[in-house]
């Protein structure tokens, strides 16, 4: 006769959890989040990984899927983008009764996110778009501290000047 391992059976199901873990990571949840829809505590959910090589690619395939959408919808949203708007009107008659419905589509122009264009530039090319302030002396001899977005306003302003 064997022994009992004891302790609580595995929630684990090789069919279903990857497929839900992976549907998770797309969602864009933390890993402590994708255990909890999983029911499991996040120690559980690491040993997961380790464990079952189908887990730990599902988690980093959706991972990776949302990650990839992120960039792009990043990316959109600094360079602006246009959006088709749907609008539905209800049809009225002489009485105030409604006679049917009128949908209209129009474009509406989303404009670029200085935001986004910022964040961007800082994370992709960090070498000359520092956090860093500039010190300038002037001809008083007085330390004036400017930020590069200062120094950037100040060449965008000569720049319309000429």
């Amino acid at each position: 006769m064997s022994k009992h391992k004891g302790g609580r059976r595995s929630k684990y199901n090789p069919e279903e959890t990857p497929k839900l873990a992976e549907e998770y990571a797309k969602e864009l949840l933390t890993d402590k989040l994708i255990a909890k829809k999983l029911g499991i505590n996040i120690d559980t959910f690491y040993t997961w990984s380790k464990k079952y090589t189908e887990f730990s690619d599902a988690v980093k395939r959706g991972k990776e899927a949302a990650n990839s959408d992120l960039v792009k919808h990043m990316y959109a949203s600094a360079k602006g983008y246009d959006v088709e708007e749907e609008e539905t009107t209800v049809i009225l008659d002489a009485n105030k009764q409604p006679t049917g419905f009128k949908k209209t589509t129009r474009k509406r122009h989303i404009p670029p996110s200085t935001t986004m264009q910022i964040f961007l530039a800082k994370n992709r090319m960090p070498e000359d778009f520092r956090d860093v302030n500039h010190q300038r002396i002037d001809v008083s001899g007085k330390l004036n501290v400017t930020t590069l977005a200062d120094l950037m306003m100040e060449e965008y302003d000569s720049q319309e000047k000429n």
